[in-house]
């Protein structure tokens, strides 16, 4: 006996899966579309809840045919997927997003997905948009669910007397918590992982239970079942990419399905009705095809545009991922769900774990090889970033600073013998700044250190919220430079606009900064501007005291796409780059209007050096994000590569050479 059919359920899965595809594609209306995948944990948690707890009722539950039933449905779409993307990404990626390519392949073949991208979530990874499978760590969570949930329901059913909530209600409260509590420790974690997701599945299965009485009443099930819907849309429509989430917020999209699950099983409603409406039921049908192409297909659409796609570019999109869903549906999930193609047990499992090997296998492959970079000749000018040795020297300067005796660990820069005259501090953006100052000092002879953390600008008293370790960080280099007299030049870099904007650039991933000032709890209440300006003449102010020749370099120019990846495009279909995704000058002074200003007002009164970058990277026209001869001088989207931080160096010879 099967459970009775759903027409309701696929129409709730239509909802989720076009919120999802919405959101991806960057429509306004749906900018808390991500929410879809939070319905869909639900739904699963229901679905598969369903199917377990009535065979072990009836006796016959059989994990060996849950997990080939499992696998009928998951494995041949998304290893059609795979292979997809690996083909593609061998024509079009460069070889360091295609190192990436093949390492979330292989993560996503072993169940593992959202550990990966957990793991790699790291400061200077590829954006989001870089990234085809990403997506999966939803399936990955679901799937590490499959995994376990069953066994536990097992035992519950053989040594607790099938009392599961008894059992259950524990751990989808601690799960909550740990989501909850978590927000504010790994929000990362919180996201991706499954003890933090596992209370969304969990009230999907207290659903299957049915634990709650059915609503009787014709009336209140349609004020609770639109109740629902409301919850779902309103998260869909007012949640945004700053919204604490998951966390506490994930309940109002969760519970809205919840709800309509409910009242759905409990009869007919308005909801119900409009959720079974034949066009939205395939919707439903088709959702998982849906779910697992569009975003690849956006994210190789977008990696060769390099740019933001038009509104007629993106229909047109929508037009191919529905017809290709359609497609995969029918020729790949239905023959397989169906047995029409490896019919038996054995052969799935075998055909499941040989392609499971096959993809790990050439995943591996691809690494060892280094991406396969021979694949195009013009690699070696778009590949800033894999192998750069100089890059991963200043990063290993960056991570001694957790050292505790940091006077004897500090990075020397410049001249490699001699006591270090002058300290490069500041952010990543020092940290990228840090070849051009070495090869200026060395070709003035002259000796320095440098001391960086990302996220930290050199702010007195002026942090991040959530990074008190800025703080210690700056207050730690303020003592260090008050010890060393012979430090008589302080160089202070940072990424100062995002300080002031609060905002990231165009098509750049990551989500909104603020400042607070540790020493007024109102702070908040000031602009970023306020808080740069005040951070920054106290920095100086403290550096003046102690006699030092202060140095501030101006803003670089962001660019807000993957200036490696846009360039390889570029490079290998004949177009010019800095058409492609450059800034253009009067955008460049319109972003930073309000730090130049701050710092030409700094420099009026306190005496200060400005060096500019800008004025070597940007013509009368535009910032230049790659030379003619094709190299890039990003490794990023804002940060300047090792080429274009030596590039810029001679801004700072007449500094070094003042010393001499």
């Amino acid at each position: 006996m099967t459970p009775k059919y759903r027409p309701d359920i696929d129409g709730l899965r239509a909802i989720a899966v076009l919120c999802v595809i919405f959101y991806h594609s960057g429509i306004g209306l749906f900018s808390g579309g991500y929410v879809g995948v939070d319905v869909f944990f639900v739904i699963s948690g229901f679905l598969i809840t369903t199917i377990i707890v009535r065979e072990i009722g009836e006796q016959r539950f059989s994990l060996a045919n849950f997990y080939e039933r499992r696998m009928r449905r998951i494995l041949p779409a998304i290893i059609t997927v795979v292979v997809f993307c690996l083909i593609v990404g061998i024509v079009l990626f460069e070889t360091n997003d295609y190192e990436d390519l093949a390492r979330s392949s292989m993560a996503n073949n072993l169940f593992l997905s959202n550990a990966y991208f957990y793991w790699q979530a790291g400061y200077f990874d590829a954006a989001a948009e870089l990234k085809p499978l990403l997506h999966t760590w939803s399936l990955s969570v679901e799937e590490q669910y499959y995994l376990l949930f069953p066994l536990l329901l097992l035992l519950i059913a053989r040594f607790g007397g099938k009392k599961y909530l008894g059992f259950l209600i524990p751990i989808l409260l601690l799960s909550f918590g740990a989501c909850v509590v978590g927000m504010d420790v790994d929000r990362t974690a919180v996201f991706y992982l499954l003890p933090t997701r596992a209370w969304e599945l969990l009230i999907g299965s207290f659903l299957a239970i049915a634990v709650i009485q059915p609503l009787q009443n014709t009336v209140m099930r349609n004020v609770v079942a639109g109740l629902g819907l409301v919850l779902v849309m309103y998260s869909t429509i007012v949640f945004d990419d700053q919204t604490s989430f998951p966390g506490a917020s994930a309940a109002v999209p969760t519970m809205g399905a919840a709800l309509i699950i409910y009242t759905g099983g409990s009869g007919a409603t308005i909801v119900s009705r409009l959720l079974s409406i034949r066009p939205i039921v395939f919707i439903g049908l088709i959702s998982y095809s849906l779910y697992l192409w569009h975003w690849p297909l956006l994210v190789f659409a977008k990696y060769y545009k390099a740019v933001d796609l038009t509104q007629p570019e993106k229909l047109f999109l929508f037009v191919v991922i529905f017809l290709v869903s359609v497609l995969s549906w029918r020729f790949v999930e239905t023959p397989f769900r169906k047995k029409r193609l490896l019919a038996t047990r054995r052969s799935i499992f075998v055909a499941s774990f040989a392609a499971t090997a096959v993809l790990v296998v050439v995943g591996l492959s691809i690494l060892v090889t280094g991406g396969n970079p021979g694949r195009h000749k013009l690699e070696q000018f778009a590949n800033v970033v894999g192998g750069d040795t100089e890059w991963e020297r200043w990063k290993a300067c960056k991570e001694i600073m957790e050292e505790p005796d940091i006077d004897k660990l500090l990075c020397s820069i410049g001249k490699s013998v001699g006591e270090p005259s002058f300290i490069l501090w500041g952010d990543s953006h020092a940290q990228a700044l840090a070849s051009a100052v070495n090869l200026s000092a060395a070709r003035n002879g002259v000796t320095g250190v440098i001391a960086t953390r990302n996220r930290c600008p050199p702010l007195q008293e002026i942090i991040r919220p959530g990074r008190p370790d800025c703080h210690e960080f700056n207050s730690t280099i303020l003592d260090y430079i008050y010890q060393h007299a012979q430090i008589n030049t302080v160089i202070l870099a940072a990424r100062w606009t995002l300080s002031v904007k609060g905002t990231r650039y165009k098509n750049e991933d990551g989500s909104l900064v603020e400042l607070v000032d540790i020493r007024d709890s109102l702070s908040t209440r000031s602009s970023g501007r306020e808080l740069l300006d005040t951070g920054l003449r106290r920095t100086i102010r403290s550096l003046k005291d102690l006699g030092k020749h202060v140095v501030v370099v101006g803003p670089i120019p962001e660019i807000g796409y993957s200036v490696p990846s846009a360039n390889h495009i570029a490079l290998i279909t004949g177009r010019d780059v800095n058409a492609m995704i450059a800034p253009r000058l009067d955008e460049y002074l319109e972003r930073n209007e309000e730090v130049l200003e701050i710092i030409t007002q700094i420099q009026k009164g306190a005496a200060i050096e400005v060096v500019r970058p800008a004025s070597i990277l940007c013509n009368e026209s535009f910032c230049r994000v790659a030379l003619e001869n094709g190299v890039a001088l990003y490794r990023d989207d804002h940060h300047l590569s090792t080429f274009g931080s030596k590039h810029v160096s001679i801004i700072f010879d007449p500094l070094f050479g003042a010393e001499n």
